[in-house]
């Protein structure tokens, strides 16, 4: 699997970096794999959900043997982790969930950092056009991101951040993940 070193935000040399990019390249079939789980991904495989706002629960924690093909995604975000903390990959420790907006969805303004986070991020798996963007706000600052298939978007734990409405006939799906410092044994 070939992906991209993350890069700064484009566009941006006045303010303090927001968040940063990376690409999973020749991800296609991948995504398509991970989209088809999804859909058909038994309720008896959601071992938690969180956040309900909005009429639904925004993190969907998932049995990950349901969807092993997963770890491919993970392993490359914790590269991407590892990269940009400068940190061996063996001391970062992991959190995952998936976020599947449906139509008319939307993701409220919430932040990551409830813990020990130092780094957060989402994984885009299938993101249908008009399925809204992603929005980081730093004080009066805002920034908004359209998504795509294969783009990873790292951000600190910290930064407030919302997603708009989905006004596409189809779900979006993305996995949202947090890294924290590996714990001591």
């Amino acid at each position: 699997m070939i992906f991209s070193r993350p890069t700064k935000n484009p566009e941006n040399n006045v303010h303090p970096v927001l968040y940063q990019i990376g690409e999973c390249q020749d991800c296609d079939a991948l995504n398509a794999t991970l989209r088809a789980r999804i859909e058909l991904l038994p309720q008896s495989d959601i071992v938690g959900q969180h956040h309900y706002l909005g009429g639904r629960y925004e993190n969907l924690y998932v049995a990950f043997e349901s969807i092993p093909e997963i770890r491919v995604i993970l392993d490359l975000a914790t590269t991407h982790a590892a990269y940009i903390l400068n940190c061996p990959k063996k001391d970062l420790r992991m959190g995952w969930w998936l976020n599947i907006m449906r139509p008319g969805d939307i993701t409220f303004a919430h932040t990551h950092d409830e813990d020990d986070e130092i780094l957060s991020g989402v994984y885009y798996i299938d993101v249908p056009p008009d399925s809204g963007k992603l929005v980081l706000i730093d004080g009066m600052r805002r920034e908004e991101v359209q998504p795509h298939a294969g783009m990873f978007i790292f951000f600190a734990p910290e930064t407030l951040h919302e997603i708009t409405r989905n006004e596409s006939g189809r779900p979006r799906m993305s996995i949202g993940f947090n890294f924290g410092p590996a714990k001591s044994p």
